[in-house]
């Protein structure tokens, strides 16, 4: 469904585990919009639901629900050990609603 890379399931489990129930925890991605309907993915740690499934990558629980599966289908979480910012790539991007103007 979706890869986590070595560096940026070090760093999650970094982050979990500072967390007093960490035993609890993993990880969704959220989509959010970023102006004009077009959308992004935010990491969100949280508790697990009982309407998640879990699913383990790289020893982190990524949590989903069944209508988003297909959706995240081929994303890739990373890590930038020189800027510390995840990265999300997503091969189909969310649909974006901004108007395309001719010039």
């Amino acid at each position: 469904m979706i890869t986590i890379t070595s560096l940026a399931a070090a760093r999650l489990s970094l982050l979990i585990a500072e967390e007093p129930d960490a035993q609890d925890l993993g990880i969704k991605l959220i989509p959010t919009t970023t102006g004009c309907g077009s959308f992004t993915y935010s990491i969100a740690i949280t508790e697990v639901t009982s309407r998640d499934h879990v699913l383990v990558l790289s020893g982190i629980r990524f949590l989903y629900r069944d209508e988003e599966a297909e959706q995240l289908t081929g994303t890739v979480i990373d890590f930038d050990a020189n800027t510390g910012r995840f990265s999300i790539i997503h091969p189909r991007p969310l649909q974006n609603d901004c108007p395309t103007y001719m010039n």
